[in-house]
């Protein structure tokens, strides 16, 4: 045993409490600050030699300071709407510049404690700027070069700092329309094209037509509606006009009707499905004797055909709404409905071409889309489909232009949910408050779009976007936060500042949304204080006081015996 060996252990004890009560000082001295990690003391044992039965060799003790990095903080509430806290793992990316290279080194904190600089630019209070991805309109991330990346593809060379000045002014383009209303269901149903007669001299109920020339008894002539099957007229001996139309209306989908109101009585045919074609089959002639002039009629409504649009048909009810372009140019847009049949209606939305409003070519005659609605017998929407016959349930309307330079609009059409009476629905017609007969009722017509704004607040959100607020109403996220992970948060380098480096040890950074895939979540207008633990600290002062006392004892007590071995030698 060297007496000298035991001064130097005694030594080694006085400069570990001595670094020990340092982490202690810091830890208190940072009490308050935000996003601070509190650091321990550990110790291990320092072997000079290998002791035997025999033999005792002192070595000492040697010190390891070791930081507290994934304790959480606990949360406080602050009232800055740009103040942010991470509830769970991970850090926000930080640099020390607002213009970062290529180059420019990434650090990691726990410090939110972010305000705008005089460029708008947020950063925290030891400087350092926060990082994140920028965003669309509806919150998806994008890359450098605006294409829509996520987390798990983006490299930390998509991050950028946050700029509350990005969007100082911003217009709402219409997304979405949302219609409340209700047809009426005892609206007379369109009529199909008809074809008609024009053979002067006829009285409806006493011409006898087989006395016409070209018309004999036992003639046949076939009527096809759409696609089906042909069906056959024969003419009786003694037919007249009114006996022929009360044939012809016995037929599947064919109505005949005569008009007695002119001089000449004629007759007209259509389908009863205005949706269908109408085609005759002059077999004998008969039909060029009566002056049927068209044997094949066209629909009079076919979806993306433009009828109403054009004016060669009259809708029943119109649902005016206002939609606005990238520009937050107002355009004024027209929902019209016609009754095709029991249960069915036709629709079109259809708009202005005047300067400035819809492109005439890629819109003839305003049109934008049409197709139509069914509903069952509870009145409730059964079907909502487009001119092809898709439905167009959550199915944008796409490819809408504008002559004024604004960029293509998209939106969706809500009316409502399949099944339910909550959009729009068919009843026959009832009475308001005061009595008088509603024959289309109009409950709400809502649109997401806005004329310019410019911005009025901003703030984190719960999602961890920075959402810009304009004075229009439209919020606008237009960043979203970075949280980085790490195999081992507690082998990070601290550095100046609160904030950390990547180690090996630590393992390299993932870049992550907050809330998703093990990150922790963002909490807006909150702040992690201190992890310090100010009662065990004082604790931990009053041990290593001691200790450092007891050491002391050592090395006196070592050079008293040093003194009483040299007495020896007197």
């Amino acid at each position: 045993m060297s007496l000298f060996g035991a001064m130097i252990s005694g030594v080694s004890g006085l400069n570990a409490q001595s670094q020990n009560l340092g982490v202690i000082s810091d830890n208190i001295s940072n009490l308050n600050t935000v996003g601070y990690k509190s650091t321990v003391g550990r110790f291990s044992t320092l072997v000079t030699q290998a002791a035997t039965h025999t033999n005792y060799t002192p070595g000492g003790v040697q010190f390891h300071p070791t930081a507290l990095i994934s304790k959480q903080g606990l949360l406080q509430a602050t009232s800055s709407t740009t103040a942010a806290a991470i509830s769970g793992d991970g850090f926000f990316l930080v640099r020390d510049t607002a213009t970062p290279g290529e180059d420019s080194e990434l650090f990691f904190t726990r410090a939110g404690d972010f305000k705008p600089d005089d460029n708008g630019y947020l950063k925290n209070t030891a400087g350092y700027y926060v990082q994140g991805w920028a965003t669309d309109r509806n919150g998806q991330l994008l890359d450098r070069t605006g294409a829509v990346t996520s987390s798990n593809s983006s490299a930390a060379g998509d991050l950028q700092v946050l700029d509350i000045n990005s969007i100082l002014t911003a217009a709402a383009s219409t997304t979405r329309i949302e219609f409340g209303a209700n047809f009426n269901a005892d609206e007379t149903p369109l009529a199909g094209t008809p074809t008609t007669s024009s053979t002067a001299g006829i009285v409806a109920d006493t011409t006898d037509l087989t006395t016409l020339a070209g018309i004999n008894a036992g003639d046949t002539f076939d009527i096809t509606v759409g696609t089906g099957a042909a069906q056959t007229i024969t003419i009786a001996a003694g037919e007249t006009l009114n006996s022929l139309a009360a044939k012809i209306s016995a037929l599947t989908g064919v109505s005949a009707t005569v008009d007695t109101t002119s001089t000449n009585h004629t007759l007209s045919i259509s389908s009863t499905d205005p949706e269908q074609t109408l085609a005759l089959t002059d077999t004998s002639g008969d039909l060029a004797a009566l002056g049927f002039g068209t044997l094949t009629t066209t629909a009079a409504f076919t979806p993306g055909a433009g009828n109403i649009a054009s004016g060669a048909i009259t809708a029943n009810n119109t649902l005016p709404i206002t939609v606005y372009d990238s520009l937050g140019t107002a355009h004024k847009l027209n929902l019209q409905v016609v009754k095709l049949g029991q249960n069915k209606w036709g629709y079109e939305l259809t708009g202005s071409t005047a300067t400035g409003q819809l492109d005439a070519t890629a819109h003839p005659n305003g049109l934008i889309a049409s197709g139509t609605m069914t509903f069952d017998g509870n009145g409730a929407l059964k079907t909502f489909t487009d001119e092809g016959g898709l439905s167009r349930v959550d199915q944008p309307i796409t490819g809408i232009t504008w002559s004024n330079g604004a960029e293509p609009s998209s939106f969706t059409l809500d009316a409502g949910t399949i099944g339910q009476t909550d959009g729009i629905t068919q009843f026959a017609a009832g009475t308001d408050a005061n009595g008088n007969l509603i024959d289309y009722t109009t409950h709400f017509i809502n649109q997401d779009g806005a004329q310019a704004g410019t911005m009025v607040n901003y703030g984190f959100t719960e999602d961890g976007f920075l959402q810009v607020e304009f004075a229009n109403g439209v919020k606008r996220p237009v960043y979203k936060l970075a949280v980085a992970t790490f195999e081992a948060p507690d082998s990070l380098e601290n550095h100046t500042g609160n904030v950390y480096r990547q180690t090996r040890e630590s393992g390299d950074y993932l870049l992550r949304e907050p809330g998703l895939n093990g990150a922790g979540s963002v909490v807006a207008s909150a702040l992690e204080s201190s992890n310090v633990d100010l009662a065990e600290e004082f604790t931990n002062m009053i041990v290593t006081q001691r200790a450092y006392s007891a050491n002391t004892k050592t090395i006196t007590t070592t050079d008293e015996m040093l003194d009483e071995l040299i007495r020896v030698k007197r």
